[in-house]
């Protein structure tokens, strides 16, 4: 078969877009990974930058292409910006990303079978994080030093630790009727 790519913002790369590539991998003569949201900005739900998440990804994988993707004002640009790599495949369990590369692409759309994604979830790993549950079997055995090392940056990632004038600590909890 063709080129394809598998496209995510794995935030953090996980157990599940682990298997999508091994199921995948020696189905087209090249497969890439294309990484989407690839802005440097540390926000809550995205954490990783694009550097970091392409560590992450070769360490399970560094045979395979890590490649981004920037956001663009809007769908039909980023579709096209898509369009214009080299592949004729796109693997997305996004229902967005498949409807616009649809609609605005003569790209195929492959729909990976998700892995347990209740529990496979970048937003899962990053709130098992931020709360000091354990997260690391919801990664790649291969990835789980690579994360650890980012482990605080994920954690603190969209905090804002500045506080207004007449900020009082009793009002940072959420207390019961009772206090």
């Amino acid at each position: 078969m063709g080129n394809a790519c598998f496209l995510g913002r794995f935030q953090p790369f996980h157990q599940g877009h682990y298997e999508v590539v091994e199921e995948h991998r020696d189905e087209f003569k090249q497969l890439k990974i294309i990484v989407g949201s690839a802005g440097k900005s540390r926000e809550t739900d995205n954490p990783l930058s694009f550097e970091e998440r392409e560590e992450i990804i070769q360490t399970c994988f560094p045979e395979i292409t890590v490649e981004r993707l920037e956001d663009v004002e809007s769908d039909e640009e980023w579709a096209e910006k898509l369009g214009e790599k080299s592949f004729e495949t796109v693997i997305s369990g996004n229902e967005l990303v498949q409807n616009l590369v649809e609609e605005f692409t003569d790209l195929e759309v492959v729909e990976p079978e998700l892995h347990d994604p209740e529990i496979y979830s970048g937003s899962e790993i990053r709130r098992r994080m931020r709360s000091g549950e354990e997260w690391r079997y919801l990664v790649p055995k291969c990835a789980q030093d690579c994360i650890e090392q980012k482990e605080k940056d994920i954690r603190e990632a969209g905090i804002n630790y500045n506080f207004e004038p007449g900020w009082k600590k009793k009002n940072a909890y959420h207390g019961t009727a009772d206090e």
